[in-house]
């Protein structure tokens, strides 16, 4: 049986519901939707990506900076059998988050370096956004799943318009899913994705837009 379980495996969770819940979650953790934007970004940025960088050095530096290292300290604290991935219980996550931030701070540094212009303001939107996650973390289990959608679905409506649209039905639909999983209340889930978006607008009108 494997160490590596998420909390509502523990659950007594059945049917339908559940099920499409699972997926959805399993699909729309933060570092997955890193992932996805980040893709987006570097093959589709409308102002490129430097005069240093192509899509592959690029992906050499998200890929590990931006979805791999911020997770590995959840997943070997998982494996121990000290938490579980979705880190469920809320006093363990500030030194999770804080790992989170160095590696975020340590990717805007790398880009800034190689004048990338559209990954450096992503990377310091996920500062921003993780920072301000693990404030109120200290208040409330507020949904990192919510967030990691509604900080990135926003981004991608900055700089694409109303094409990126289709976030808004992810937004609900990860509210939903986390729900039914039982993993926050709807009033957690909602504030994830309301602080992802609260804190990205002022991040990109300053990073992007004003630049």
């Amino acid at each position: 049986m494997s160490r590596l379980k998420y909390n509502d495996e523990s659950l007594e969770l059945w049917g339908p519901s559940a099920h499409i819940a699972r997926v959805i979650s399993r699909l729309t953790p933060a570092p997955l939707i890193n992932l996805y934007v980040g893709l987006i970004m570097v093959y589709t940025s409308p102002i490129g990506l430097g005069p240093v960088l192509n899509e592959r050095t690029a992906l050499l530096i998200l890929i590990p900076g931006m979805v791999i290292l911020p997770v590995i300290p959840i997943i070997l604290s998982t494996w121990r059998g000290q938490t579980d991935l979705d880190v469920s219980a809320r006093e363990m996550r500030a030194k999770f988050f804080a790992f989170s931030l160095a590696c975020y701070a340590f990717v805007y540094a790398v880009f800034i370096l190689a004048e990338c212009h559209i990954l450096a303001v992503l990377s310091a939107a996920y500062f921003t956004v993780t920072l301000g996650v693990m404030i109120a973390t200290l208040k409330t289990k507020v949904s990192v799943h919510g967030a990691g959608v509604g900080g990135p679905g926003t981004a991608l409506l900055i700089v694409y318009g109303w094409i990126a649209w289709p976030v808004v039905v992810l937004w609900t639909v990860v509210i939903w899913s986390r729900t039914v999983l039982k993993q926050h209340s709807l009033k957690q889930a909602i504030g994830g994705v309301v602080l992802g978006i609260a804190i990205t607008l002022p991040t990109y009108w300053f990073l992007y837009i004003l630049s």
